[in-house]
């Protein structure tokens, strides 16, 4: 890899520890940081159900390898990228900042409570739940408009209740089996937490499903200082 390409991997890590990212990594230098990254010991995951999996056996590859492969047979076409995007690239490492999912998913029990821990995990402390419970409930009646127009299964919605703040509360998920749609969760949920000053954003990505929670003061100087684009679901 050519040194200014790594000069520019570096440059995003040094700005997001900034931001409060790789905060468990605090002992390391940015170069470290990168290289745990290339060498998969830190690393994230795109399905829910995979986190307990690779508990009990080690996956074949990691994030990293494939990053670092791609890199590498595509360096012209990497230094090309803005500062935003490799800076989400690298943001996705860090998976106590940045919520990735893949949204073609596996529809089994668990999935709700996984995700809802997924999303309480990188918010910061802001987001702190007590006796979580799930629904899994076939549709009935019309499907939401953001779901794709013909699915390939049948199609369903889950639903995750949890005691929050002194009330129980109640999120929604949907799939029709082949895609996953969480917009409305986490709506539910920025509106449990709008005393915070903080909200969940996405930044666009076309792969993944992707979240990172930020304050008004975030939002701007991330869209000021590297271009990124942030959305409110």
């Amino acid at each position: 890899m050519k040194t200014e390409l790594k000069k520019r991997l570096i440059n995003s890590i040094d700005f997001l520890r900034g931001m409060d990212f790789f905060k468990d990594h605090s002992n390391l230098s940015s170069e470290e940081i990168l290289e745990k990254i290339f060498d998969g010991e830190i690393d994230y995951e795109t399905q829910w159900f995979v986190e307990e999996e690779s508990k009990r056996r080690p996956k074949e590859r990691s994030h990293g390898a494939y990053f670092k492969e791609r890199l590498d047979e595509h360096e012209k076409e990497y230094m090309k990228k803005s500062t935003a995007e490799i800076d989400r690239d690298i943001a996705f490492f860090d998976a106590q900042r940045t919520f990735v999912e893949d949204p073609e998913t596996v529809i089994r029990r668990g999935i709700a409570i996984c995700l809802v821990k997924k999303l309480a995990r990188i918010s910061r402390g802001i987001f702190q739940f007590t006796d979580i419970r799930e629904e899994i409930l076939e549709w009935r009646g019309k499907p939401p408009s953001a779901l794709r127009k013909s699915y390939f299964g049948k199609g369903c919605h889950f639903k995750a209740y949890f005691w929050f703040k002194g009330d129980e509360q109640m999120v929604e998920f949907y799939s029709d089996a082949d895609f996953l749609y969480l917009d409305s969760a986490i709506r539910k949920i920025n509106e449990l937490i709008k005393d915070t000053g903080y909200r969940y954003y996405s930044p666009f990505n076309v792969d993944y499903l992707n979240y990172v929670v930020l304050s008004k003061e975030d939002v701007e100087k991330l869209m000021k200082e590297r271009g990124w684009r942030l959305f409110l679901p």
